[in-house]
């Protein structure tokens, strides 16, 4: 992995609610990037899963700021 791509996943991650474990990994990756220049083929194929997980929850779970309504409203009466 790249560090442009690192760097793309990690400002991603940033935006989305991560548990303390996600948060202690995704710094643990960080840290050992920034000392080595690369990361492991197995912290490479988790963080790329966690992103994976993060945008799909996001996209499918997170409400719009205007819903569409299924059914009009019944008239009164």
């Amino acid at each position: 992995m790249d560090r442009g791509r690192l760097k793309c996943i990690l400002s991603s991650l940033e935006r989305h609610e991560l548990t303390l474990r996600e948060r202690q990994f995704v710094g643990a990756v960080e840290k050992y990037f920034y000392e080595n220049g690369k990361v492991t083929d197995q912290q490479e194929s988790m963080l790329e899963g966690l992103y994976r997980e993060k945008v799909w929850i996001r996209k499918a779970f997170v409400r719009r700021s205007d819903p569409v309504k299924a059914f009009p409203p019944k008239p009164p009466g």
